[in-house]
């Protein structure tokens, strides 16, 4: 693919990016990447914890109590980020706790948020004819429809070397997700140790939701030593699967991440 139309926008206090191929109907994609970022901007409306009167924070300080939640404009996609939420607990042993963040714990869903908004904003650019797309929000990339030669390449961010990246994946149709330390510290909480999670600085997952993909990230980095065997049990019982770089530099991977990174089948995965 000789070139993208692309357009960008400042959302969740990161930097939304959407991309097609450059044949791509101009008047379709400014309609759908707007439709996108509305979307995206709703989400935030909804979802933010650092906006005194959103909803979240409303359900954090007791102003709006779960069971008013039937009646609110908003309650349908609360309580399906709510049980998104929940079933990461549960699959994570409680390591990812939307109802324990900090100390002390408070109720934070961002761990869940922006990947489940992102494809959310995926699914609006396939609805409005954008059946050929990339969609980037941080660290987490949703792909759909290959790039039209083939398909996407993603780029993995080195957590060791700013600014370079480790790998690259190629993906016709799915999601990236990377959370790690480089962008932002040590920030992802480890409620059952009661501190910030530091074995790992990053981890990155691959399958075909963003939703998914993302959560799973962020339990990972907080189960820190523990995530190997679970990423590799979570592969098998899921299909989603694992890259992770640790603090010496090592990496580790599940035995079918080499299916989506091609560089990694010519070399071994350091023992966790």
């Amino acid at each position: 693919m000789t070139g993208r139309r692309t357009a960008t926008a400042a959302i969740m206090g990161t930097v939304m990016s959407i991309a097609a191929p450059d044949g791509t109907d101009p008047e379709l994609f400014a309609a759908a990447a707007e439709a996108a970022f509305a979307r995206l901007r709703h989400a935030d409306e909804v979802f933010s914890p650092f906006r005194t009167d959103s909803p979240i924070s409303r359900i954090r300080d007791g102003r709006l109590p779960l069971a008013d939640l039937g009646t609110h404009p908003d309650g349908a996609e609360i309580r399906e980020v709510l049980a998104v939420c929940a079933s990461l607990k549960t699959q994570s042993e409680g390591a990812f706790d939307a109802w324990a963040v900090g100390d002390p714990p408070v109720f934070d869903p961002c761990g869940a948020v922006k990947g489940w908004a992102a494809e959310q904003a995926s699914a609006v650019l396939a609805a409005h004819g954008l059946t050929r797309h990339t969609l980037g929000a941080g660290g987490d990339v949703r792909v759909r429809g290959g790039s039209g030669d083939g398909p996407w390449r993603v780029g993995i961010a080195d957590p060791h070397r700013p600014g370079q990246v480790l790998t690259v994946t190629e993906l016709p149709d799915g999601a990236v997700a990377t959370s790690g330390t480089a962008e932002r510290g040590v920030h992802i909480w480890n409620p059952r140790a009661g501190h910030p999670a530091s074995h790992l600085v990053q981890v990155t997952v691959i399958g075909p939701s963003l939703t998914w993909a993302d959560g799973y990230a962020t339990a990972a980095m907080a189960l820190g030593a523990q995530a190997y065997g679970w990423l590799t049990a979570l592969a098998e019982l899921t299909g989603y699967q694992a890259l992770t770089v640790d603090r010496e530099t090592g990496l580790w991977w599940t035995p079918r991440m080499a299916e989506h990174v091609p560089a990694l089948g010519s070399h071994a995965a350091s023992a966790p």
